[in-house]
């Protein structure tokens, strides 16, 4: 960062946008956060996102004159070259939006743009799990299923930007219908709102577990979180719900193995939170369909950050760029 010491990294989600400024080593020194489906037109969403980028530094004496550019993860397609934004998850009339030249022209200040998965890998292979690294897997469990590519040693963003759409492969030709339009994708099994709807199903099919208890029997209020702590209290059916869910994740991956032979799987977002629940039938899918030679190098691991992976991923943008 030559000889300026703080980065911003914007995370825009699906719920919320978090906005950091961050320091030496992916330390997140101050940060905030406002809705994002609070904003239905996109010139009231930039408006407030320059607001907040803006409050940041203003409350930040250390960022004043010592930011060496800000980096933004968006969930979403864009043109990483040149900082247009395709498209915009959840917010209406979003179309190629130069968002780069937009930022700059308010901050004066470097700007890169990336979709939220790249920039999680980026983030994790400068400050995280994939740290030292040369190949790797990066994948973010939450409503969709993100992906990352290292290859020899960077982000691998194919010849127009768009490469690692890891929860589009097909694991199940007569699977159930995918937000992209497909069949049997791996998000169709493993994303949030089909394990929900999953759990729900079976519920209504007369599967007993504690989760009806848990949510006064308002089947909707099911989360991932719930499912996770009521596994953790011995429920058979949330058990069950998780191991199958590693399991298809396991079989989306191991593909990949093959054909990459990666060091490294990492594992983020809010469904990793299931910890071994998600973790030991994924890493025994593995070794059942992964060539043996591939598993002597593979290692499956946890992100680092948790819950602020995506303001340190995009952070880590202006860091590849200098």
């Amino acid at each position: 960062m030559q000889n300026k010491k703080h980065v911003l990294g914007v995370d825009i989600g699906a719920t919320l946008v978090k906005v950091g400024l961050v320091e030496k080593g992916g330390k997140i020194v101050s940060k905030t956060s406002f809705l994002t489906k609070k904003f239905v037109s996109k010139k009231a969403f930039i408006k407030r996102l320059i607001e907040e980028i803006g409050q940041v530094i203003k409350n930040n004496r250390r960022a004043k004159g010592n930011l060496s550019g800000i980096g933004i993860g968006i969930p979403g397609t864009v043109d990483y070259s040149k900082g247009i934004v395709h498209n915009l998850t959840n917010i209406k009339g979003w179309k190629e939006v130069p968002l780069k030249k937009i930022l700059r022209k308010f901050f004066k200040t470097p700007v890169f743009i990336d979709n939220d998965a790249n920039a999680f890998a980026c983030g994790q292979l400068k400050w995280g799990a994939c740290r030292g690294a040369k190949n790797a897997i990066c994948v973010t469990l939450g409503s969709g299923i993100g992906g990352g590519l290292i290859i020899e040693g960077g982000v691998y963003r194919g010849s127009n930007y768009s490469a690692g759409e890891i929860g589009h492969i097909c694991i199940d030709i007569n699977g159930p219908g995918c937000g992209c339009g497909s069949k049997g994708c791996m998000e169709a099994f493993v994303g949030n709102k089909y394990i929900i709807n999953r759990v729900i199903k079976q519920i209504k099919e007369g599967r007993k577990t504690s989760l009806v208890d848990m949510v006064g029997g308002k089947l909707q209020k099911i989360t991932p979180e719930l499912l996770t702590k009521a596994a953790k209290n011995g429920d058979k059916f949330s058990i069950e719900i998780w191991k199958e869910t590693g399991t298809y994740l396991g079989i989306g991956l191991s593909g990949l193995v093959n054909v990459l032979n990666p060091e490294r799987i990492i594992i983020g977002g809010g469904i990793s939170k299931a910890g071994k629940f998600i973790f030991t039938p994924l890493k025994k899918e593995l070794v059942r369909r992964t060539m043996n030679q591939h598993l002597k190098a593979l290692k499956v691991m946890r992100a680092n950050f948790v819950d602020e992976a995506g303001i340190t991923g995009a952070a880590s943008l202006v860091i590849e760029n200098k």
